[in-house]
This record gives structure tokens, sequence and C-alpha cells, in this order.
């Protein structure tokens, strides 16, 4: 494609301008930075050149672009791709930033070292001291950028101070460090549905029992998720294969009774509520269930919304595999 030299002005200059500015893309990772130890009078001064700098090289470009027509927006669309491209790989370079030349000593001190700060930031959090819980979490991960605990306790600790936007980056970081993780998919899942993105939630959970489909915690929170996304029949599905996977657990046949109501499934919902008075019989919503169960339309037999001739929950035999 012919490109003007204006074109490759304008992709010459924002390409120089992203070696400064590419960082800020990530606001928080960049604390975990181990170079990002300088005085607050040098940071609030390189941030001043920075968004200097910015809006200098976003009003050229502006100008530029409006001038050179077409070949300047397909400029600016290949200076948007290379600047992700870039922040994607500064994200990696850090990630991969461990010093890994150490002796075994210098190792098991480095190891000591970060053991000792996780004990104090978790002692510091069961006394609601966040902040200083963070700080010890921040300094155990600029010793170690790729310190699993440490990140599993800075996310545990943003769930705790309802900052769900920044466990959510740390769970997402987590997975670039140890890859695909079933339980980092939960605990992702437990971040989307406290910040309200029910579908969000749902995805981590399916991904999490793609992972490990034995493990009936998952199932039961998509149960869960399900219902108040108002997905009845899905959310029966989850909690039936959750009960199979633990027919005696009264967590997973209390979310059995709920879905099964919410769908109509009358004859369901009478076995598990059978169930559960044999192994929880001090439930204090078993009468409230058997009323709701009653009170449930026998005409939807003959409508199809339940199947008179499925057989009883213990009976029916599927595979354990989601089918939601």
């Amino acid at each position: 494609m012919f490109i003007s030299v204006g074109a490759l002005a304008l992709l010459i200059l924002s390409l120089a301008g992203i070696a400064i500015i590419v960082g800020r893309k990530f606001p928080l990772l960049a604390r975990f930075d181990t170079s990002a130890n300088v005085s607050p009078h040098t940071e609030r001064k390189r941030t001043l050149i920075e968004e200097r700098l910015r809006r200098k090289v976003g009003s050229l470009q502006g100008r530029l672009t409006t001038k050179l027509g077409p070949a300047g927006a397909w400029t600016k669309r290949q200076w948007e791709k290379t600047h992700h491209h870039l922040v994607n790989l500064e994200h990696e370079y850090k990630i991969r930033s461990l010093p890994v030349l150490l002796n075994r000593r210098q190792r098991r001190r480095l190891d000591d070292d970060i053991a000792d700060l996780l004990t104090q930031a978790r002692a510091l959090l069961a006394d609601d001291e966040v902040a200083a819980a963070e700080e010890k979490c921040m300094q155990a991960i600029r010793l170690e950028p790729r310190s699993v605990p440490a990140f599993e306790l800075l996310g545990q600790l943003y769930m705790r101070s309802k900052e769900f936007g920044h466990a959510k980056e740390v769970y997402h970081y987590l997975l670039k460090l140890v890859g695909e993780s079933d339980a980092i998919y939960e605990h992702l899942s437990e971040a989307d549905r406290a910040d309200g993105h029910l579908t969000e939630a749902a995805d981590d959970l399916r991904h999490a029992i793609d992972l490990n489909s034995t493990v009936s915690a998952y199932r039961l929170e998509l149960s869960q998720v399900y219902r108040a996304l108002g997905q009845p029949r899905q959310a029966f599905d989850s909690a039936q294969e959750a009960s199979r996977l633990e027919p005696n657990n009264p967590k997973m046949l209390d979310e059995l009774i709920e879905a099964s109501i919410l769908a109509g499934k009358k004859q369901f919902a009478e076995d598990a509520l059978k169930k559960l008075a044999d192994v929880n019989p001090e439930n204090k919503k078993i009468e409230d269930w058997r009323h709701q169960i009653e009170a449930l339309d026998t005409s939807a037999m003959v409508h199809g919304t339940l199947d008179s001739d499925s057989p009883s929950l213990y009976e029916t035999h599927t595979s354990p595999n989601d089918r939601s």
C-alpha cells in the first residue's frame, strides 16, 4: 500500500512517543515493577513530562490525520495496533523480570523474606489494616515479580476491600504467571459476581469446569449465577450435576431445591427435599420449601413444564460434563 511521506512521519512520531507512555496503560501492574522505587517528587515530575508528551503527540496526530485523509486514518490504525502490541510485550517483560541468577542460599533467603512479608500482610489484614497489608504484598512482589502466593494474597485483599477491578486485574495477571487454572477462574468469577458482571462470571465458571469437572462447588456457583441471570433451566442442570458429585452435601441439595422450584421441576424438588430432610433435618428452610413445592402448578405436568416420565434425581445418569 502506498503511504505518503506525511503519513509515514506520523507513524514514526507516534512510535517514538510509545516508548515513554506505554507503561501507563497498566496503572496497577506498573506498581509491581522493581524499578518503581523512586521518590514522590521524581515520580510526579516524570508523570508531568509524560502527560505533556502525550498531549503533544495526540494533538499533532489529530492534525496530521485530518490533513492526510484516508492515508492518515490508515496510519492511525497501524499506530494503535503497534501500541497495543508493545504494551503486551512490556507486560510479558515485567512478568519475566525475575532475577533468576541466584544461588541456593540467596534463593532460600529470598523465599524466607517473602514468606515473612506475607505473614505480616496476613496479620495486618486480620486487623483490618488493609493499606499496610497491601504495602507488604507490594514489597514481596518487588522482591519476586512472579510470586504466586503474593499475588494470591493481594487478590484476596482487593476482594475484601471491595476493589473488584483491581482484584480481577491481579487474577488475570496470575493466569499469565501460572497458565490456565480452574481455581483462578473461580476467583475471577467471584470478582465478576461482586462487580455485577454476571455473564462474565458464568463464563469464568464454565472455564473452571472445563479445566476441572470434578469440583462440585463450581457447578453450585454456576447454578447460582444462572438463577441471578434468570435462566432457570441452566441453573437446574448445573445444580443437578453438583448434587450428583456430592449427593449428601446439604449445600448442593439446598441449591438443587432452589433451582428445581425455579424451573418448575416438582418431582426433583420433592426428591431433593426428602434427601435434605434426612441429612440435615435442622435446616430452617425445609418447611418453607415444602410450601413452595406444594404450590407448584401440577397442571404443568400436562403442559410439559414437568416431565412426568423423568426418573427421580438419584436414578438419572448423565455425563458429569457441564451441559450449560
